[in-house]
C-alpha cells in the first residue's frame, strides 16, 4: 500500500488527457465541440482547460429538430408526443475544474434562494389586502421567473446544438479548451 503524497501530481493531469495521435472522439468545428457518440471528453475543464476535478456526473442530453416547436401552435400534447418519438439522445460527461464547479454551485444556490423567496412572497401576498397582495404576488412571480432564468443560463455547463447518427455537437466550451482540440474534418 502506497503512502499518500501531497506533492504528487493530480490523477487528472493534462498529460493523461492530451490528444494522442489516432485518438478518435473529440474535435473542434469553429466554436462547436464535436463528439462521436459515446466518446469520452478529455479530463480537462470544458471552460478553461485546467485539470478537471473528479468525480464527474454523466448527463443525458436530448435534441430534436427546432421546427417541431411549430407543433405547439396546433396542440401542445401533439408536440410532446412527436418530440418524444423523434428526439435523439446522448450521454456526455462534461468536466469542470474546482473554480468552475464552485461557480456553478453558487449559481444553483442563488437560483434556489430566488425560487424559495418568490414562493414565500407569493404565498404571503395571497393573504394580504388587495393592493399589497397584488404587488406581493407580482413580485413573487417575478422572483420565480428570475430563478428560472438564472438556473437555465448560469448553471448550464454545455448546450446541445445538434445530435445526429454519428456526432453530438455542443456549444458553451471555453476558447482554451476548444483550442486544444484537433480540427473537425468530417
Amino acid at each position: 500500500m502506497e503512502e499518500y503524497n501531497p506533492y504528487a501530481p493530480s490523477p487528472a493531469s493534462l498529460a493523461g488527457a492530451a490528444a494522442t495521435p489516432g485518438r478518435v472522439g473529440a474535435w473542434r468545428d469553429g466554436t462547436v465541440l464535436v463528439l462521436s457518440l459515446n466518446a469520452p471528453l478529455p479530463h480537462r475543464c470544458v471552460k478553461c482547460n485546467e485539470p478537471a476535478e473528479e468525480p464527474t456526473k454523466n448527463r443525458k442530453v436530448y435534441w430534436h429538430n427546432p421546427w417541431l416547436y411549430l407543433l405547439i401552435l396546433l396542440n401542445i400534447l401533439l408536440y410532446a408526443i412527436v418530440a418524444l418519438l423523434v428526439q435523439r439522445k446522448a450521454v456526455i460527461a462534461p468536466r469542470l475544474c474546482s473554480t468552475h464547479k464552485s461557480r456553478r454551485r453558487i449559481g444553483i444556490a442563488i437560483a434556489w434562494a430566488l425560487l424559495l423567496s418568490g414562493v414565500a412572497i407569493l404565498v404571503l401576498g395571497a393573504g394580504q389586502s388587495y393592493r399589497g397582495g397584488v404587488v406581493a404576488v407580482l413580485g413573487g412571480l417575478l422572483l420565480i421567473l428570475v430563478a428560472a432564468v438564472v438556473s437555465t443560463i448560469v448553471t448550464r455547463i454545455l448546450r446541445v446544438q445538434r445530435i445526429d447518427a454519428k456526432y453530438v455537437r455542443l456549444k458553451g466550451c471555453g476558447t482554451a479548451f476548444l483550442d486544444s482540440m484537433p480540427p473537425f474534418v468530417g
